[in-house]
């Protein structure tokens, strides 16, 4: 089959207006696979306006309800009785869920009716969740048992990393994975670097004569924000120096907050910008940073560590993490050690030789990033191959 007249379906359980890595992949699947032949993306209703008229895609939004675990509506799509309809008519030839959960399922069963193929990218670390939802070990076995019985059903199953496929691994899957990498959408504004660092010291607040260090993202516990502001606390007691800045929100920041009360950083060192949606604004902030700071070992192939390196701001990652297989130690990024300690010291060790330093933020930019259009290409191909397997495997 030719690829680039494949017509696919993207399901997510979390859409626009929120925004995350799983997000922006759907997002840039869809918007590229659109441009070519068609694709559309099945997702939650939401109550707030999330520009869906502005995509260049289709999108339907099933029925949803809002249930007290979670912070963003649950999709109820075996409730809508206008779906299946919907996708019937779509004349598609693949389905791809990037979820196992209700839009998931949903995805397979009327790929079922529909004979054809329905695949399935593994995203995060679902065990992590609900152990840190309920509390309870065997609760968290149990559901990941479940999601492997979701993906055993799956025509395909990929993973955005090797250290994820692994992860999956653990959970009992013993089926065959595709690693596919995801991509960077962070382009450079047409605008003078320094302008675009103008902009951000003077909305921000950045200090160029300081060594600014900086995280994107949902402020998650999970992500070891923690870590983040313990190793830095180290660090101003030590040297006047460093700066953070902390850009984002979600569901923990109260904690993050008080958190970052408790440990009476001095004035201007540690900085709450907010969640930047400005994309000017946020090339700004990483090319007015020094090293992007992200010790997740929850995260899977973030997509901020792309995004920053785009910039030529490389990333300090916990050692062994599946979000540090993107980097190369000391020649694309860095790597230290999950504790405060480590960090800190790593941190002292970067800043202290700014030759070998900026040779890794050059190669940041020129080993990581990859365009979404390459990404799809692979996965069209994969697509194809998929569709030619499952239709020879119907007529057997």
């Amino acid at each position: 089959m030719n690829p680039r007249k494949i017509r696919s379906a993207q399901f997510i359980d979390t859409f626009f207006p929120i925004v995350d890595g799983v997000v922006n992949t759907v997002d840039n699947y869809a918007r590229i696979m659109n441009s070519i032949s068609y694709s559309c993306v099945v997702c939650p209703s939401v109550k707030s306006d999330a520009g869906d008229e502005d995509r260049p895609y289709d999108i339907y939004r099933t029925k949803s309800t809002k249930i007290a675990v979670t912070e963003y509506p649950v999709g109820t799509p075996r409730l809508d009785r206008q779906l299946k309809d919907y996708l019937l008519s779509r004349n598609l030839d693949i389905f791809h869920t990037h979820t196992p959960f209700f839009e998931g399922s949903y995805a397979l069963y009327v790929a079922k009716k529909a004979g054809i193929p329905c695949i399935s990218t593994f995203h995060s670390k679902y065990y992590d969740d609900a152990l840190h939802v309920t509390g309870s070990k065997s609760f968290a076995k149990m559901f990941t048992d479940k999601i492997v019985a979701f993906y055993n059903k799956c025509d395909g199953v990929w993973t955005c990393s090797n250290g994820t496929a692994e992860t999956l691994r653990s959970y009992g899957y013993k089926g065959d994975i595709f690693v596919i990498d995801n991509g960077s959408s962070m382009v450079k504004p047409d605008l003078p670097d320094e302008e675009l660092k103008r902009m951000a010291q003077e909305k921000i607040g950045i200090d160029p004569k300081k060594k600014n260090v900086l995280f994107v993202g949902h402020f998650i516990l999970h992500k070891n924000i923690k870590l983040i502001l313990d190793a830095f606390k180290l660090l101003s007691q030590e040297s006047d120096d460093y700066r953070l800045y902390l850009c984002g929100d979600g569901y923990d920041e109260k904690e993050v907050y008080e958190h970052a009360k408790s440990l009476e950083f001095p004035e201007g060192v540690v900085n709450f910008p907010g969640r930047v949606n400005d994309k000017a604004l946020l090339a700004g902030i990483y090319l007015s940073c020094d090293l992007f700071f992200f010790p997740s070992v929850y995260d899977n192939a973030p997509l901020v560590v792309r995004e920053a390196a785009a910039m030529m701001t490389p990333s300090l990652l916990t050692k062994g993490s599946n979000a540090a297989e993107a980097v190369i130690d000391n020649v694309s990024g860095y790597v230290a050690e999950e504790s405060p300690e480590a960090m800190k010291k790593r941190i002292i060790e970067i800043f202290s030789d700014m030759d070998r330093h900026s040779l890794v933020c050059k190669n940041a930019r020129n080993m990581i990033p990859k365009t979404w259009e390459s990404i799809v290409d692979i996965a069209l191909a994969k697509y194809a191959e998929i569709i030619e397997k499952y239709k020879a495997g119907r007529k057997e």
